[in-house]
């Protein structure tokens, strides 16, 4: 095993620091352990720490990877994919393995958000931010089609404020204060519809479904022009 946490090539690290807490990684090859700037030996080490001031544990860049593609393909939740781990280290006793399963859900927030950037050329330049829909990808077209799905409907949050987002309105969704001040000065006529009168009632979601603009010919979203809808099909959202 490479020592990730050596100064030097060839060099272990053995002493440590009374009264500062440090990540000790074991291995057959010797004891490592190191309290300066560990997050960034981590990440050499292609370890991705749950915090950066003081990380007690670890990801590795190939669960990471292996979650974003369980989640997408067989929408696996994050519970879910943390207790198959579970039993994958101890599958008579899955709950005696220590529960990392936040860190999981804050660690892949932002795997999936540095992934993103990466791969749209804005991952090794500092000086340069996405701008709206940059985070997408597009093919030009002329021809357009509204459609909206009232099934991907999203619960209201215990704690919204815990939700933060690193990536608002840089891809297809709209950025949310913009979007949410069109929502509160528009006015629109009350109509009668099925999905209206199936959604109207259902104070517990914060969106009853999305609605998005496509290209005609490909199917593919148009960046920055996927929205919310609060109360059942309404016009207003998408124009």
């Amino acid at each position: 095993m490479e020592d990730v946490f050596a100064d030097g090539e060839g060099e272990k690290i053995y002493e440590t620091q009374s009264g500062v807490s440090n990540l000790v990684v074991v291995h057959s090859t010797g004891i490592y352990s190191n309290h300066n700037d560990r997050h960034l030996h981590l990440l050499k080490a292609k370890l991705f720490p749950a915090s950066i001031t003081c990380p007690h544990s670890a990801f590795t860049f190939n669960v990471l990877d292996n979650f974003l593609i369980d989640a997408l393909e067989c929408k696996t939740s994050a519970m879910s994919f943390y207790q198959k781990l579970q039993h994958f280290t101890n599958n008579t006793f899955p709950n005696k393995i220590p529960d990392h399963y936040h860190e999981l859900m804050r660690v892949s927030c932002i795997w999936r958000d540095l992934v993103n950037r990466i791969r749209f050329g804005f991952g090794h330049q500092t000086d340069r931010s996405p701008g709206p829909g940059d985070l997408a990808l597009w093919l030009v077209m002329q021809r357009y089609v509204v459609d909206g799905n009232f099934t991907a409907q999203h619960m209201k949050m215990k704690t919204p404020e815990d939700n933060v987002s690193l990536a608002d309105g840089k891809g297809y969704m709209v950025t949310k204060e913009p979007y949410q001040n069109h929502i509160t000065e528009s006015v629109e006529e009350r109509e009668v519809s099925s999905v209206n009168a199936a959604n109207v009632q259902r104070s517990n979601l914060r969106a009853t479904g999305v609605g998005a603009t496509a290209c005609a010919r490909h199917g593919c979203f148009v960046p920055h022009a996927v929205v919310d809808f609060q109360k059942g099909e309404r016009s207003v959202v998408v124009l």
